[in-house]
C-alpha cells in the first residue's frame, strides 16, 4: 500500500511538471514587436520594390506607428507557428557555422508537413546577436498551393539589433488557375 502511495505521487509530480510552458523555440513574435517599435520611434523609411506577374512597381513609405510598422512586417508573423505547443516537438534543432561567413547558424527544421518547413538564425557569438533570418513557409489545402521564401536582414546599432532589409520571394497556384510568382523586397533607412 505504502508502495502505491509512492508511486502515485511520483506520477502526480511527473503529470505536474509535464504541464509547465516550454520556451518558444524562437520568439519570432517578440523579434517582430521589438522591431516595430524601433522602427516607429526612429521613423524609418521604408523602401519597397514588388515585382508581379513581370511586372515592377516601386513604393516609398514612413509608417506612422508602431500598429503600422506591426501591419508591415505582418507577413513574416507566419513563422511564429513553430512555437505552437503542438508543433514544437516536431522540430530539430542543429548549430552550426557558416562555411561562408563568421557566422553561426541555428536552424530549426521539420521533416512533417507543417507550415514552416525551416527557419535559420544566423548569428554573431550570440543569438541575441542576430544578423539574418531566413525560412520557408508552405500551406496547401483544396483550393490553393503557396510557397515563400522569406528573409531578414539585421545591423547592430548600439546595443540594438535593427532590421535593415527584407524579402518576400514567393508563389501561389489556385485550383482551375494559372500560378502567380511574386518578390518583395524592403530597404529601411534613417535606423539609428
Amino acid at each position: 500500500m505504502q508502495r502505491l502511495i509512492i508511486l502515485g505521487f511520483i506520477g502526480l509530480l511527473v503529470s505536474c511538471s509535464d504541464g509547465k510552458k516550454t520556451a518558444a523555440l524562437y520568439p519570432v513574435d517578440s523579434l517582430l514587436h521589438a522591431q516595430a517599435r524601433y522602427l516607429s520611434e526612429k521613423k524609418a523609411l521604408l523602401k519597397k520594390v514588388i515585382v508581379l506577374g513581370g511586372k515592377q512597381e516601386e513604393i516609398s513609405l514612413s509608417p506612422k506607428d508602431i500598429i503600422a510598422w506591426r501591419n508591415e512586417l505582418e507577413v513574416f508573423t507566419a513563422l511564429d507557428v513553430i512555437n505552437k505547443p503542438i508543433n514544437r516537438s516536431y522540430y530539430s534543432i542543429e548549430d552550426i557555422s557558416d562555411s561562408r561567413s563568421n557566422l553561426k547558424v541555428k536552424s530549426f527544421a521539420t521533416k512533417e508537413d507543417l507550415p514552416v518547413r525551416y527557419i535559420k538564425i544566423y548569428y554573431y557569438q550570440t543569438p541575441n546577436k542576430l544578423r539574418r533570418l531566413e525560412a520557408q513557409f508552405k500551406e496547401s489545402n483544396s483550393l490553393y498551393n503557396s510557397s515563400r521564401d522569406l528573409a531578414m536582414d539585421f545591423q547592430q546599432f548600439g546595443d540594438t539589433i535593427v532590421l535593415t532589409s527584407y524579402n518576400i520571394v514567393g508563389g501561389q497556384k489556385m485550383l482551375l488557375d494559372d500560378s502567380v510568382q511574386y518578390r518583395i523586397s524592403g530597404t529601411l533607412s534613417g535606423l539609428n
